[in-house]
């Protein structure tokens, strides 16, 4: 158990300290990977209001807004008003957070097929405890923040 433990805690550093390096993702602007996910997260789902965006991360819409700005000054997002509810604003990509969102997919199908296909080979029962897994370590970080 010790062994997975380190194991795990040295994989979560990797992850945070990655994220402290900007990628420009085929656009003219650099890209934090926080901000890459948010892209993701838009171009997976259309017409996603603010608030939902906020939700879907474990985020304030206040931290998500201050993110969209930023994304907005650099030109990869926009916000508009939904026509069913002129109280709620809307975010979709712009043409470059297309390209962005295009760039950062074939990133992960060139660098994490190996993953990918080790859990599409799992049976159910793998899977389902990588999957709790997953949650039980997304509940502990949540206790670390």
């Amino acid at each position: 158990m010790n062994i997975a433990i380190e194991k795990f805690m040295m994989m979560t550093e990797k992850i945070a300290n990655a994220g402290k390096t900007p990628l420009n993702y085929g656009t003219d602007v650099l890209i934090y990977r926080s901000e890459i996910h948010i892209i993701k997260l838009i171009g997976d789902y259309a017409d996603l209001h603010v608030s939902e965006i906020g939700r879907k991360f474990g985020v304030t819409k206040g931290a998500i807004s201050q993110a969209l700005k930023k994304l907005e000054r650099k030109g990869l997002v926009e916000k508009y008003t939904d026509e069913t509810n002129n109280a709620k604003l809307l975010v979709r990509l712009t043409d470059e957070g297309k390209k962005a969102y295009s760039n950062h997919e074939e990133y992960h199908n060139k660098y994490d097929k190996d993953i990918f296909s080790y859990l599409k080979g799992l049976d159910d029962s793998s899977l389902e405890m990588v999957l709790e897994f997953i949650e039980k370590t997304s509940e502990m970080a949540e206790r670390h923040i």
